[in-house]
């Protein structure tokens, strides 16, 4: 078989000139993602076991479309940071509205779970998830089928916002969600970057291309030490790491991801080892509730967005020997408390008794069903998957890689 395999390589390599992926090295490490699922993939994409695969064909629709996105970077805005340099990233806080008693609107009050739309006037947030999306979703189609022609843009689009001397962002989040009147940045905002954990996955996979070169890495891996340092050491990174809901959650992911991208493994455990106390002993019960997110305007989706943040943090626990999934705190909480608690409602959200202003996204809980049967119950999670998708989780393209 692995002669077969082999040659079936050589023969793709030949006959399309793509880079060939060595799917049984063992060089490929993501952190938040299987890398041997991706293996896998990969060579069932050789064996051409993928054509009829409904996740791996909207991937590859996306990444085609995403060959011919115009890069993006925190220069692409109007306003101008309070610093008056552009590659600071800037965002204003979303829930902040114009003060209806005072004539100059000044200062901004708060409306939780009311999105204000002037925060689209400054594009630095927008792009940043578009980019960050893109990234991710080239890096996924390059490796599962070998083709270049999306690690070359993957490349591309992180130089734009990374490396390049002209474009890049700063490693700093001093003007992240700032509030007309107020204040010009603050800790809260560290958190629109908590999807970085993709960006690192989409590193460590363009690592393994010929479009990804040593110097980009050598510059990545400068400025994302240098971003963790700001973010272990500024005050606002330390005023997250004291937040007591879903924001100090996500700023330890953040935090984790990086110190395994970085190598600094110790550090990573700590950040994880301490989640146990300083997240799941704080945020839940012994029923499964998490009181931080139940007292928001949009309750459920904090809830699940919260635990979205300790279940990424489980799996990059898996790393270091850190066991997330099965720690129960003091009062009985657990992760599978905590989820065991919001299923129920995704049938009957009436009988739901918190303030919920928005329509439930009960896409948003098939990763945490997916992780779960994995990770905690095989049975009752895949019992509940398919009660609420009934394979409707088989198109998503995270179901692709676990």
């Amino acid at each position: 078989m692995y002669i077969i395999n082999i040659l079936n390589s050589f023969l793709f390599f030949v006959s399309f000139n793509f880079y060939f992926v060595d799917s049984n090295s063992n060089s490929l490490k993501t952190y938040s993602i299987n890398s041997e699922k991706l293996i896998e993939l990969h060579n069932s994409y050789l064996n051409k076991k993928l054509e009829e695969n409904e996740a791996f064909q909207l991937l590859i629709n996306k990444a085609d479309d995403l060959l011919t996105m115009k890069p993006v970077s925190v220069i692409d805005k109007s306003p101008i940071p309070p610093s008056e340099d552009k590659h600071d990233y800037m965002s204003m806080g979303p829930y902040w509205w114009p003060n209806p008693d005072t004539e100059n609107g000044l200062p901004y009050i708060r409306k939780d779970g009311e999105r204000n739309p002037e925060i689209n006037q400054i594009t630095d947030h927008a792009n940043e998830r578009k980019m960050t999306d893109a990234v991710y979703t080239l890096s996924l189609a390059y490796y599962i089928t070998g083709e270049s022609k999306y690690s070359s843009k993957a490349s591309q689009l992180l130089r734009i916002w990374y490396i390049n001397d002209s474009t890049k962002m700063n490693p700093n989040l001093n003007y992240a969600q700032g509030i007309p009147g107020i204040c010009t940045g603050r800790g809260i905002g560290i958190i629109e970057l908590s999807s970085i954990y993709k960006i690192i996955d989409a590193i460590k996979i363009l690592e393994t291309s010929n479009s990804w070169t040593e110097m980009d890495d050598e510059k990545i891996y400068t400025w994302f030490d240098e971003y963790l340092n700001w973010l272990t050491t500024s005050q606002y990174g330390i005023d997250e790491l004291n937040w007591e809901n879903n924001h100090g959650s996500w700023y330890d992911v953040q935090t984790a991801s990086v110190s395994l991208f970085l190598g600094k493994d110790d550090l990573a455990r700590k950040i994880i080892e301490r989640a146990k106390t300083k997240r799941i002993d704080l945020h839940i019960e012994s029923d499964g509730k998490q009181p931080l997110e139940l007292e928001r305007t949009k309750s459920w989706s904090y809830s699940v967005f919260n635990l979205n943040a300790l279940f990424l943090l489980a799996y990059l626990g898996e790393h270091v020997e850190v066991d997330l999934w099965n720690y129960e705190n003091p009062k009985g909480g657990s992760l599978a408390k905590a989820l065991d608690y919001i299923l129920p409602f995704t049938l009957n959200m009436d009988e739901w008794k918190y303030e919920q202003i928005q329509k439930i996204d009960i896409d948003s809980i098939i990763p945490l069903i997916q992780l779960a049967e994995k990770k905690i119950n095989k049975n009752l999670y895949s019992d509940w998957k398919k009660k609420l998708f009934d394979g409707k989780e088989k198109k998503q393209i995270f179901n692709l890689l676990y």
